[in-house]
């Protein structure tokens, strides 16, 4: 009895260990303190808080995904996403795409200049170059009321503000809570405000019950004075490092304070994971087109797979790789919950195999024919031929290029970052959202990538050594 008591016990706890919450995925664009920025190795902000809340009231387990602020919209209307919160205004266009909740919060939409600036009032901005956020609220309306002006659309705030100390920009516009965190002692902001901005948050359009759900926990948020709160606090927290700016003070900010070294190893854990797991794809895939196209020129079968092939690498080659990335993740895997790290690895592995399809055509080619009719006089055949004598020789040609295919992947992987994917690019960009440098970051991830394609090119040139040593003997 006890015996059996012990069994019912020990299914009953393995059966709740297993009933998982079922989550609740919030997309952010993490560079925008104090509603959402890096702290500590997590996203932290007001709008993390109030999606905390929310969660907590549909007791779902929340799960954060930070993108490019331009993918927000597409991640929540695709169903990618739950819901969305980045400091997004709204806007007719975008009503048209997602639900709004009601306003959470409201922030002036201010100019900031340098202090020697000719810039002085709202007047002075026309016919001026200004910086400003992709996709954000000051981008439509400097669209829109001021067609004159050189527009400079930045990806990230950082960004914008460094155009600023550049001397790329004039000026630029943004939230104003950032801007007094963004801001140095050679700048400042202008007195008039632009516009006024008021925060919802989105969802996927019809998503009634979430929304619903959401308009009633901001309701009571706002009433309770707990959104002001959390602005309070957030705008409190600034890194408490030293000032001084050499070197080494660099260093410690940009790696070792507040954990940021985490952002740096999952960014090199991420890069070198799509990388391998793409360039395995790409030669299976670039295999296989090779092949079916040479056996087609040669014996004349395989002609559909052939011309498959053929379209596979016209079409691969012929548009850019962001934008393939963009649609398996957004129109292939519309409907699917997948991992972005699988997404990535897939995208660059079928990039890369049209890439890998035109490497080993190039080199079977170099092998001279006469060698090809050798072995049909011994009375061989294609595949015989194929596998005994001519791939063999081939390999020495191809591997050179097959290794630089992989460092090529190694750095393109840097695009991840439009689908949230954290590789050693997008962390710099985490790294200099709180530190408020993008150069020193930006360095040391091409130190990184410079060690790593050093290391690979090291690696491929041993093992043509190797084969030269093995043919020669």
């Amino acid at each position: 009895m006890k015996k059996l008591l012990t069994i019912i016990m020990c299914l009953v706890l393995l059966t709740s260990c297993n009933k998982d919450k079922e989550k609740l995925v919030l997309v952010t664009e993490a560079g925008f303190a104090p509603y959402e920025y890096y702290s500590n190795g997590e996203i932290v902000g007001v709008d993390i808080d109030i999606a905390k809340r929310i969660a907590e009231r549909l007791n779902k387990e929340l799960v954060i995904k930070d993108v490019a602020f331009d993918s927000i919209i597409s991640e929540v209307k695709t169903g990618k996403s739950d819901f969305g919160a980045a400091g997004i205004s709204y806007t007719e266009e975008r009503a048209q795409e997602v639900d709004f909740t009601i306003n959470y919060s409201e922030s002036r939409q201010v100019v900031i200049v340098n202090n020697n600036s000719y810039i002085n009032n709202i007047n002075d901005l026309y016919s001026s170059k200004i910086a400003v956020q992709l996709g954000s609220v000051a981008d439509s309306y400097i669209t829109e009321f001021f067609p004159d002006a050189e527009l400079i659309r930045e990806k990230k705030f950082l960004a914008a503000i460094q155009d600023l100390k550049d001397g790329k920009a004039d000026a630029v516009v943004m939230d104003e809570l950032p801007a007094k965190q963004l801001i140095t002692d050679n700048m400042r902001l202008l007195e008039e405000e632009l516009t006024t901005d008021s925060y919802g948050m989105i969802v996927k359009k019809g998503n009634l019950e979430l929304l619903n759900t959401m308009n009633e926990v901001i309701s009571e948020l706002k009433i309770s004075g707990e959104i002001d709160e959390y602005l309070l606090y957030h705008m409190g927290i600034k890194d408490s490092t030293p000032d001084n700016n050499n070197f080494f003070n660099r260093i410690y900010k940009s790696v070792i304070y507040d954990g940021r070294y985490k952002y740096i190893l999952e960014g090199l854990k991420n890069t070198l994971l799509i990388a391998i797991c793409a360039v395995l794809i790409g030669i299976v895939l670039g295999t296989i087109a090779a092949i079916s196209r040479n056996i087609y020129e040669n014996t004349g079968h395989l002609k559909i797979l052939s011309l498959i092939s053929k379209t596979y690498v016209t079409i691969i080659r012929g548009t850019p790789s962001t934008l393939q990335l963009m649609i398996i993740y957004y129109v292939i895997f519309k409907q699917t919950s997948i991992n972005i790290v699988v997404v990535g690895a897939l995208a660059f592995g079928i990039n890369s195999g049209a890439y890998v399809a035109e490497i080993i055509r190039a080199g079977i080619s170099s092998i001279n024919k006469g060698q090809w009719e050798a072995g049909y006089s011994l009375g061989l055949n294609y595949f015989q031929v194929m596998k005994k004598i001519i791939f063999p020789q081939s390999v020495k040609n191809i591997l050179p290029a097959l290794g630089n295919e992989f460092i090529t992947l190694v750095k393109e992987t840097s695009i991840g970052a439009y689908i949230g994917i954290v590789e050693l690019t997008k962390a710099s960009d985490i790294i200099a959202s709180r530190t408020y440098d993008y150069f020193f970051p930006l360095i040391l991830i091409a130190i990184i990538y410079l060690i790593i394609t050093l290391f690979l090119s090291k690696l491929i040139s041993t093992m043509e050594k190797r084969l030269n040593n093995v043919k020669n003997n």
